[in-house]
């Protein structure tokens, strides 16, 4: 389990951060059947905003293929 750590503020160029907003403004609006999903979408997508493991998880992808 990975321990707890305090947010660190993230930056987005003003264009992505305001396709971000929109696009969250629009999910809250309309109220998505699988809204998790479509905020973890716009998060990553959009905004390039991705848990810490995710980063991990692609790292230890990259080593078994460079292994192969």
């Amino acid at each position: 389990m990975q321990a707890q750590t305090a947010p660190v503020d993230t930056y987005l160029d003003d264009a992505t951060y305001a396709r971000l907003r929109a696009e969250l403004v629009r999910l809250i609006s309309e109220q998505p059947y699988d809204s998790d999903t479509a905020v973890v979408t716009a998060l990553g997508e959009l905004g390039g905003v991705w848990p810490l493991s995710v980063r991990e998880d692609a790292e230890r992808e990259e080593k078994i293929a460079d292994a192969a």
